[in-house]
């Protein structure tokens, strides 16, 4: 991509790009970029999720398996899985096996499917908590970036009273900027229409 550009001081970019085509694809094609997408949306929440505690690279690097044992992230299908689903979960060595975390999508899958129906879908939700105006930063560095904001701390307060778990502000923060709901590209991608305001 011609037109790409990074934060040179990301411990991640420096690591991976352009050499691992998972990571190169993440930079260039998602991270901050909207997508509108209720399964990505969802899927990028819980690899925070399983990132709680580790580190982001600990749990990108399970997304496959992730993705597997989540089905392929079809919401009702993880909203349904029983005790007996979490058992095998926690006996496969592929992914992070920690059962708050998997339970805690479980969960998070069941509060999704509660808000498509009040929303129409997930990211008509996420938009309402930003009142679908998309914040845009102009930044130098990774490192200018703070961890949390006083408006991550109200979304996730608002997401904690919606059911939602492991969504601490620290958390939001991140997802928001993952998710294109902050805009901070260096290379100006990720500005994007918005949904409508239902």
């Amino acid at each position: 991509m011609q037109d790409f550009k990074w934060f040179p001081d990301d411990p991640l970019y420096k690591k991976y790009y352009p050499d691992n085509p998972l990571y190169r694809h993440y930079f260039e094609r998602e991270w901050g970029i909207p997508s509108h997408d209720d399964a990505q949306l969802f899927e990028l929440l819980t690899i925070g999720i399983f990132a709680a505690g580790l580190n982001w690279d600990v749990a990108f690097s399970k997304r496959a398996a992730l993705q597997t044992a989540f089905h392929n992230w079809n919401l009702t299908q993880i909203a349904a899985m029983t005790e007996t689903d979490v058992a095998t979960l926690l006996a496969n060595p592929a992914i992070i096996r920690n059962r708050l975390k998997i339970e805690a999508t479980i969960h998070n899958a069941q509060v999704v499917v509660q808000l498509q129906r009040q929303y129409g879908s997930f990211d008509a939700y996420l938009w309402s908590l930003v009142h679908y105006k998309q914040a845009r930063f102009e930044i130098n560095g990774f490192a200018d970036l703070p961890k949390k904001t006083p408006e991550s701390d109200r979304i996730a307060k608002q997401m904690k009273r919606d059911g939602f778990k492991f969504t601490g502000s620290v958390a939001v923060y991140a997802y928001m900027l993952s998710v294109g709901l902050i805009s901070v590209r260096l290379d100006g991608r990720g500005v994007e229409p918005l949904p409508e305001n239902k």
